[in-house]
């Protein structure tokens, strides 16, 4: 539990705030094979899943940028970017001492590294389900992002926060159903993506700043990002529907 302790010291000063484990056969049974994670190291018994909640990481990145003037020029995908230096600036030299075998993940390397960051954050009871494509926190609400897993040939272990944390089915208000111009939030069926996307393709103007749904949830009102950050998520997110789209 030391090597635990001294992970999330050494990142929580950077915004990375919610930290949680899992077995490699927790996560594996929640998933189809072709997101397994035991054969990238074959030795692994523990997932420690990093994210955030809050504001917190745009705080440290912010900070970071604004210590490095040109910083968003030159990066292309600055905010992955932040996140492998932290991580790996900051954990490498502990995983190291301690001789642990470990290799990180991250969820922006899907497409050569396929894992399944909203299943680790179940199997790790580090947040539940929610209708609006996104898993809920107990203190956040929907307003955390998973940034990096480790794998580690250790045995660790912290209390899970969220484990059964499920609140959509019995939530009366469900002011995020009635916030989407889309109508793309249902009880239902969850959140749909096929109507979110062609109405953000189409009538950019009432989710060009933030996803209004998410943004009524009535979990976390009090911990939504700041303007500035949800401004640049709605942005990444349009350009990548745009490029979906077009290759389709």
């Amino acid at each position: 539990m030391e090597l635990l302790s001294e992970i999330t010291t050494a990142i929580s000063r950077y915004g990375f705030n919610l930290i949680g484990t899992a077995t490699v056969e927790s996560y594996e049974a929640l998933v189809p094979p072709q997101y397994h994670v035991a054969s990238l190291l074959p030795q692994a018994k523990t997932l420690v899943v990093i994210g955030n909640g809050g504001s917190a990481f745009w705080e440290g990145f912010r900070a970071h940028c604004a210590a490095r003037p040109g910083y968003l020029r030159e990066h292309e995908h600055p905010l992955d970017d932040y996140t492998v230096q932290v991580i790996e600036g900051a954990l490498t030299p502990l995983l190291e001492h301690s001789s642990t075998r470990y290799r990180y993940l991250y969820p922006f390397r899907f497409w050569t590294e396929p894992v399944s960051f909203m299943h680790l954050a179940r199997a790790a009871g580090l947040a539940g389900p929610s209708i609006l494509g996104v898993v809920i926190h107990p203190t956040y609400g929907p307003w955390l992002a998973l940034r990096a897993a480790i794998l580690l040939n250790q045995e660790l272990s912290t209390p899970p926060v969220a484990a059964d944390f499920d609140p959509c089915p019995t939530c009366t208000e469900r002011t995020c159903m009635t916030a989407c111009p889309a109508s793309a939030v249902s009880i239902n069926r969850g959140w749909d993506i096929t109507a979110c996307v062609q109405h953000r393709l189409q009538v950019t103007h009432d989710c060009g700043d933030r996803c209004q749904a998410r943004y009524n949830c009535v979990y976390g009102r009090e911990h939504r990002y700041p303007s500035e950050e949800l401004q640049y998520h709605q942005r990444q997110s349009f350009i990548e529907m745009r490029k979906y789209f077009k290759n389709k």
